[in-house]
């Protein structure tokens, strides 16, 4: 009789790739985000968090923890009070099994506040987002950094 030894092994020749959100996502604060990846690994990652690369705190944001690799995506909800930045980048688990996204773009969320410099705070999301009352748009469903956008760009247009 040959007794055959059998065990799980992880192809450790690729490279683990965030798959989703892909590099230049637009997303919200406080709003649901689906994060995906393939080649994992390991079976879990301890924690996946955010890092604002061109911001005055790099305190990293943790968004999920001990996360099963297995399914190859999670939903989460992103806090709130995230700073807009198009330099948010993700990392999903540690080193050396860890994935790390491209960059981010996080539009402030209208309902919450931006965290200080060092500050806590926990994830208010919301979701899904509540339908309009009318079928007329509203200055306070568009987010201040549109808005922004939109007067630099029609200030443009008159120059």
């Amino acid at each position: 009789m040959t007794l055959i030894s059998v065990k799980a092994q992880f192809n450790t020749d690729e490279d683990c790739i965030v798959t989703n959100p892909i590099s230049n996502t637009i997303v919200t604060a406080g709003e649901k985000m689906k994060i995906a990846w393939s080649n994992s690994h390991t079976d879990k990652f301890p924690t996946i968090y955010l890092v604002q690369s061109d911001g005055a705190d790099k305190t990293p944001v943790i968004i999920a923890q001990d996360v099963a690799t297995s399914d190859g995506h999670i939903l989460v909800d992103l806090p709130n009070y995230l700073a807009p930045s198009g330099a948010y980048y993700m990392t999903l688990g540690e080193a050396p099994y860890h994935c790390v996204s491209g960059n981010i773009r996080i539009f402030a969320s209208p309902t919450g506040t931006v965290r200080p410099p060092g500050g806590g705070g926990s994830s208010e999301g919301h979701y899904p987002k509540p339908e309009p009352t009318d079928a007329g748009l509203s200055l306070k469903s568009i987010p201040l950094s549109v808005l922004i956008l939109l007067a630099s760009l029609l200030l443009l247009s008159w120059a």
